[in-house]
């Protein structure tokens, strides 16, 4: 090798270290470093033969193909170790598509919270069949079928079967009261219940409603219910989404004071996270709220917790 050749090889091996070292660098944003579980993700592909019931073709951020290829990109960038899925459909049989569209990859996709119609003759069959899975970790109540006639004695009795299997309840809030978190909880003691979304409320970036708040601390009062801290920019209702941490401060405090550093649970609500913003830009705002508190608490947000919750190895 002469001298030219040598030079342009120390470039060269200087121009790859150099990306390296950036790469690197970029997958660490918001977390220093730390273990980050993101338990909420949705997968889906709106262009499939059989179509999906959600999102609607009129979303135009999110009428897409959104696969585990999308996310391990997402995952690399910033510094994701594993991941839950939400079901996101409706469908029964959409549940066995995502399980199958994650097996390659056992070690980043850890879980899939599955969506089955709770209160039905045939509640308990499905979910034997799924649970058979260890992937299988619970489902999420979303619909609200009935209204304020919803629990009946079939919705208890498939409510105590999750429990019976050790398995988990999330709730979206949108059809959904802290007063029914409340209720379920003081019922079916030994069911471990996850809030989505800080409890679904709106964030104003105001000082947090009195009434909300008391709400918030009577339902945390019961050992078995968690709270996500997850979709963020969702629920602020704007696109973009306010970037500021004093924008969220007033409501993470009152989810914080509430739930303790035991039983909060961190989740991006990818992709809808992208109408208000980048993925990195909500991570570091839960981050940096948290920050103070010390590392115990970012450990135990970020990725201890999800694993008690969830029965993750």
């Amino acid at each position: 090798m002469n001298n030219t050749q040598k030079v342009n090889f120390l470039v060269l091996l200087a121009s790859v270290l150099i990306l390296s070292s950036c790469v690197t660098k970029k997958s660490q944003v918001g977390t220093d470093g730390l273990e980050v579980i993101d338990t909420h993700i949705h997968l889906y592909d709106a262009h499939r033969p059989a179509g999906v019931d959600w999102p609607p073709e009129t979303d135009k951020v999110l009428f897409r193909a959104v696969l585990p290829e999308h996310f391990d990109e997402v995952s690399h960038v910033n510094g994701i170790r594993s991941t839950v899925i939400v079901e996101a459909s409706s469908r029964v049989e959409d549940n066995q598509w995502v399980l199958d569209l994650v097996k390659h990859n056992p070690q980043r996709y850890v879980g899939l919270v599955g969506s089955l119609p709770i209160g039905t003759d045939g509640f308990a069959d499905l979910l034997e069949r799924y649970a058979k899975d260890s992937r299988y970790v619970g489902i999420r109540m979303r619909d609200r079928p009935g209204g304020d006639d919803f629990f009946t004695d079939s919705v208890w009795r498939d409510l105590s079967l999750l429990s019976k299997k050790g398995l988990v309840l999330d709730i979206l809030m949108a059809n959904f009261t802290l007063e029914d978190v409340d209720k379920i909880a003081a019922r079916i003691p030994d069911l471990k219940i996850l809030v989505n979304h800080v409890t679904g409320l709106i964030i104003t970036g105001e000082k947090a409603d009195p009434a909300w708040a008391e709400k918030v601390k009577k339902a945390a009062r019961h050992q078995n219910v968690y709270c996500k801290v997850s979709g963020i920019f969702q629920r602020t209702g704007k696109m973009p989404a306010p970037k500021k941490v004093s924008y969220y401060a007033p409501i993470f405090e009152v989810v914080y004071q509430a739930f303790g550093e035991d039983r909060i649970i961190y989740g991006s609500n990818w992709p809808v996270t992208d109408r208000g913003g980048s993925y990195a830009e909500q991570l570091s705002i839960i981050h940096d709220f948290f920050a103070p508190e010390g590392k115990t608490v970012l450990r135990k947000l970020f990725a201890l917790n999800a694993r008690k919750f969830y029965g993750l190895k």
